[in-house]
């Protein structure tokens, strides 16, 4: 139960932030959308949630989960900048290309989310994830090194050390 309530208010709030203001259509329809996603999804959000967590380790979660947001829009802002400059010139300097970069994560959410979050990074797109190695292969615009430990700082260590927090 707790774990719906959970999911629920997680949700309603997200829609809130991203509506973009309140009126009584904004809540109604958030309140259904919310109601209907925690019902059919709630085991898959929160999977981190079967560990009998207190209410203060969710608050504490939900508090990083809130301080990350704009650690990703920043990056996904400055990738984005990155990737305007390289539209405007006149002979591109970028050089595309594949990379294999190794997580650390071993919860299936963040492992998740991690790609994701490369993926909504302008400049980068997780392409496929090995799950016996743990490692995405990730499409880079401008790869700057081959070397793994290199790439893996480059492309996924500001996101992994949240996730990392956040999915313990």
């Amino acid at each position: 139960m707790r774990q719906k309530l959970v999911t629920f208010i997680t949700l309603f709030i997200a829609w809130i932030i991203f509506s973009g203001g309140i009126s009584f259509d904004v809540l109604f329809v958030g309140t259904l959308v919310s109601l209907l996603t925690t019902s059919l999804f709630h085991d898959m959000l929160f999977r981190f949630s079967n560990h009998k967590l207190s209410l203060l380790d969710y608050l504490k979660k939900f508090g990083l989960i809130l301080l990350f947001i704009p650690v990703f829009f920043y990056e996904a802002i400055n990738s984005a900048l990155k990737v305007s400059i390289h539209v405007f010139e006149k002979k591109p300097s970028f050089s595309p290309g594949i990379v294999k970069v190794k997580t650390h994560l071993t919860n299936v959410t963040a492992i998740s989310i991690l790609a994701n979050l490369i993926t909504l990074t302008p400049g980068t797109m997780t392409l496929d994830f090995d799950k016996g190695d743990r490692v995405y292969y990730i499409h880079w615009i401008d790869v700057k090194t081959r070397e793994e430990a290199e790439a893996r700082r480059e492309i996924i260590e500001r996101f992994e050390s949240w996730l990392d927090v956040i999915f313990k």
